[in-house]
């Protein structure tokens, strides 16, 4: 699928999963024009922790430097979905801290990420026409993505993704199949498009310690996306730590405005 819609942005997708209390598919959509300002917004947080090894919410188990890190993460990914700012800028807290105190930034301007979140809470388990356990997750993921592309784009709105950056397909047992995630992707609305290029996919390990891992900049994202959707997951279903209910705390303000309806949330930055 090419793009064939003249307002469309182009973005970078990336994609993390979770399987407590259900399989979760995260999917944080970054326009690759506002790329570099999250990219810079997440290396201060790490500077200004000192924390430089990958970082997952599983990593994140008490009041220490990994959960300054990782709350620093989480508040700049939140930030990153603002879609206006209404004039003010918006403080997030990168790490720092002086006698005790939590120092804040003021985030300023849109990037316009845009976050898709789908829970089969089967886990997979009734999928028994599908050859293999890569082939639940590409299924899943496709109907994942198109429905979340058709709510979050509109006609003035369209999305281009350019890339998908998935993390590691060793759990997969193969590589992924993009067949099975675009090829099989019909219906798909005229203000959303996929590019045709053939390193559409990228499903090297977003681990930027490993061999063969993809670029720091995306592993970082993977890492993002990792956090963000484990935080959606404390929220809306299953907390694997007391702790992770803090860390989720923008998180479920953003939950807290959804329940609250459409015009709430068209409302809010």
């Amino acid at each position: 699928m090419v793009k064939v819609f003249a307002n469309c942005m182009d973005y970078e997708l990336y994609h993390d999963e979770s399987k407590e209390g259900g399989f979760w598919h995260g999917m944080l959509l970054v326009p690759i024009d506002k790329k570099h300002k999250l990219l810079g917004l997440l290396y201060q947080a790490r500077e200004d922790t000192n924390y430089t090894e990958p970082i997952s919410i599983k990593k994140v188990k008490a009041q220490n430097r990994i959960y300054d890190c990782a709350d620093s993460l989480v508040q700049i990914g939140v930030a990153s979905l603002m879609s206006r700012t209404k004039g003010q800028p918006h403080p997030i807290f990168l790490g720092k801290r002086d006698r005790g105190k939590k120092q804040y930034s003021l985030f300023e301007g849109v990037i316009g990420a845009k976050f898709i979140l789908l829970c089969e809470r089967d886990n997979l388990k009734e999928m028994s026409s599908h050859p293999d356990y890569g082939s639940k997750v590409e299924t899943t993921f496709r109907m994942g993505l198109k429905g979340g592309l058709h709510l979050i784009g509109n006609p003035d709105e369209g999305i281009h993704i350019e890339k998908m950056h998935f993390d590691g397909h060793e759990h997969y047992a193969r590589h992924l199949d993009r067949d099975r995630i675009v090829g099989r992707l019909v219906g798909l609305r005229n203000y959303c498009s996929i590019s045709s290029s053939d390193d559409l996919i990228d499903d090297r390990t977003g681990n930027h310690k490993k061999d063969n891992c993809q670029k720091y900049d995306d592993c970082q994202l993977l890492q993002l996306i990792d956090l963000l959707i484990g935080c959606f997951r404390t929220v809306l279903g299953t907390a694997t730590r007391p702790i992770h209910t803090n860390l989720s705390y923008p998180v479920k303000i953003i939950v807290d405005r959804y329940r609250e309806g459409y015009a709430r949330m068209q409302n809010s930055r």
